[in-house]
């Protein structure tokens, strides 16, 4: 028996070393590791703009403000917010008569005062009593009284208010009966014909916006609906306190509007014409700076520098390295090296093309 044992691990040890040169065959003709599999887009030539959307309202340009030039009662008072009145409407009134009528007594016996100092001094003047300057000081002195009867009595009579040109009466601030003193406001009114959309632009992007940039604009009163309008005015200086410009926007489309609705305005601050544009995902920026996309070229990808001037609605307007209608990697472009074979992942309905490098 102790003679066998020793064969018997022999054999053992044979047939371990020919698993051992099996595996060493199979391992050998395993297949390579596949190319990875990429998605593709063409490069493109066009305009790209970048677009900013500022919150603004309808305002009317063309507005007025009726105040009182004197003091009063409020004796008629004939409209009310919403009112639409003809250039010359009677809008208010202001009783001045009684005022007018006392200070034109007053002005009179003034006056009557300043002819008798002038006879006065007249008589003495002639007498040899006073100089002959006299005179002339109490001569000024009743020109300037027959100056105010003959104003006292061309102001005598109510104040009118009357509207200015054709509108609508947007604010009333007076009732009949109310007593007011020189320039209070009494009614407000618009000319519903001059709404436009007012928008506060922040200082960043304040040299961007331009006098005919077309925009459109967005009314919580129309959902849904977007309207074409045009910049007609950029304000020439900042709002000090808020540190905005006002622009101004005209709608090119008659749709139904009341001042001071809420209004969403898209504003392109930024536009390359005819430029080389790539999807977003096509770049890929390095660790060490710069950025550069994967170009598929002579059947392999090729790295190539670019110089992004433009980022906007997920596409990248470049300068340099690429032109129209190459093809970019915009998917598996993470691990890619230069000239690596890849798989194309196809559309619908198409198979996966690999391209080898030569």
């Amino acid at each position: 028996m102790n003679k066998k044992i020793p064969i018997i691990l022999s054999g053992f040890m044979v047939a371990g070393l020919s698993g051992c040169d099996m595996k060493r065959d199979d391992g050998a003709g395993a297949k390579p590791k596949p190319a990875p599999l990429v998605q593709t887009a063409l490069v493109q030539q066009r305009d790209l703009s970048k677009v900013v959307t500022y919150t603004g309202s309808i305002e009317p340009v063309k507005t007025a403000r009726m105040a009182s030039p004197a003091e009063g009662p409020v004796v008629r008072c004939s409209v009310r917010e919403g009112d639409w009145v003809e250039a010359g409407t009677l809008l208010a009134k202001v009783g001045r008569s009684r005022i007018a009528t006392t200070a034109l007594e007053a002005a009179r016996e003034e006056l009557s005062r300043q002819k008798s100092e002038f006879s006065r001094v007249e008589q003495l003047v002639k007498s040899g009593s006073l100089a002959g300057e006299m005179l002339d000081t109490v001569r000024a002195n009743l020109k300037r009284a027959e100056a105010q009867v003959a104003a006292m009595e061309t102001g005598a009579d109510d104040y009118e208010i009357h509207a200015p040109w054709a509108g609508v009466v947007s604010k009333v601030w007076i009732a009949e009966g109310n007593y007011v003193i020189p320039r209070a406001q009494l009614i407000e009114m618009f000319d519903p014909g001059t709404l436009i959309v007012r928008i506060a632009v922040p200082e960043q992007q304040a040299l961007s916006v331009r006098k005919g940039t077309a925009v459109s604009v967005h009314l919580d009163a129309h959902p849904g609906k977007t309207i074409a309008a045009e910049i007609t005015r950029v304000f020439p200086e900042l709002d000090r306190r808020t540190r905005t410009v006002m622009v101004e926007a005209e709608l090119k489309e008659n749709v139904e509007l009341l001042s001071g609705m809420f209004a969403r305005v898209e504003i392109p601050v930024q536009v390359e014409k005819n430029a080389v544009v790539i999807p977003q995902s096509a770049l890929t920026v390095r660790p060490g700076g710069g950025a550069i996309v994967w170009v598929l070229k002579d059947e392999a990808v090729h790295a190539v520098k670019v110089n992004p001037v433009l980022e906007a609605n997920g596409w990248i307007a470049v300068e340099s390295g690429i032109a129209a209608d190459d093809v970019v990697v915009i998917r598996g472009n993470e691990s890619l090296k230069e000239g690596a074979s890849v798989r194309v992942q196809p559309t619908a309905g198409a198979e996966t093309k690999e391209i080898s490098s030569l």
